[in-house]
């Protein structure tokens, strides 16, 4: 039999903290669990708008099976030594599309808009995404990700990089088309639109920058 496919898997988390500042540190010191999982880099964004909030974003590449990384202990042990009291919700899932469509921020500088959130059709939603792509370059928003979920059929988070908090806030508050995508962010058990500046990278392979896949 031949080797397992090696595959890209996107983890990420966002969660409330009395310090932001503790996340990193934290993650320093597990840098060898997370290799072991695969992984080859870590992303802190810490929110704009609420003090303390912190999303989290580890790509990790394995022949592991992603129930399996899921499973592990190692994935979730700096959340107990963060101080969180409660398991919050990872969003697991694999890369769909990037779109680089205008010139990135310089690395370091970067805001970034997350959501996840469910959508009727993944290829209907991809081709509204493309569609947009126009209007994201006159937002400001330099680069879009979007990633399918692992567990949850119908169900995608996207990543979208802009140069200015304000441009960041005007895109989630004023726009039509975000909030045609974004009815459903906040409600239930998903979390409300991120809208936070970068604070830290780890990069444990080939990785360079701030570069997200």
């Amino acid at each position: 039999m031949g080797a397992t496919e090696l595959r890209s898997f996107v983890f990420a988390v966002e969660f409330a903290v009395g310090d932001a500042g503790r996340v990193w540190p934290v993650l320093s010191h597990h840098e060898g669990n997370l290799r072991n999982l695969g992984a080859h880099y870590a992303f802190i964004y810490e929110s704009v708008v609420e003090a303390g909030r912190v999303l989290v974003v580890i790509g990790v590449r394995t022949r592991q099976p992603l129930l399996d990384l899921l499973r592990s202990p190692q994935l979730f042990e700096w959340f107990d030594a963060v101080g969180l009291d409660d398991l919050p919700a990872v969003f697991a899932g694999e890369a769909v599309e990037r779109f680089d469509i205008g010139e990135a921020p310089a690395p370091g500088t970067e805001i970034v808009v997350a959501a996840v959130t469910p959508v009727a059709d993944v290829d209907d939603f991809m081709a509204r995404v493309r569609e947009s792509l126009p209007q994201f370059a006159r937002a400001g928003i330099s680069r879009t990700l979007v990633y399918r979920a692992f567990d949850t059929a119908g169900e995608v988070m996207f990543l979208q990089q802009l140069a200015s908090a304000e441009k960041a806030l005007v895109w989630v508050d004023r726009s039509e088309i975000a909030a045609s995508w974004l009815t459903a962010a906040g409600v239930g058990a998903y979390p409300p639109v991120f809208v936070g500046r970068f604070v830290n990278a780890m990069r444990l392979a080939e990785t360079s920058g701030t570069d997200l896949h």
